[in-house]
């Protein structure tokens, strides 16, 4: 059952490294936070509820970004226990065989 989450992980985090290295997710976030700060920017200093939203909205795809990021993290950790596991597994003669090459 432990391997099919670390697979499932694995799986994951690729999937969300995959997102974060396309070009059009990198473009689409920029323009994003550069629209937040620009609308923040012209902002009324008395307009707090709209001040408030922007801020919101700027925390938002800075976790959003962060949850993909912890993703591809947790990926590669389930990644290096399923090879660890692995080489356990693995007989005396293999293991011996392994190091020598």
């Amino acid at each position: 059952m432990a391997d099919g989450l670390n697979e499932h992980a694995t799986e994951m985090g690729r999937n969300a490294e995959s997102v974060l290295q396309n070009p059009a997710y990198i473009e689409a976030m920029a323009r994003m936070k550069s629209d937040v700060v620009a609308e923040w920017k012209k902002c009324p200093v008395r307009d707090r509820e709209g001040q408030l939203l922007l801020l919101q909205l700027a925390k938002l795809a800075e976790k959003f970004e962060a949850s993909l990021n912890g993703m591809v993290q947790g990926g590669k950790l389930a990644q290096h226990k399923i090879n660890v596991d692995a080489e356990r597994d693995e007989s005396r003669v293999k293991r011996f065989l392994r190091k020598a090459a």
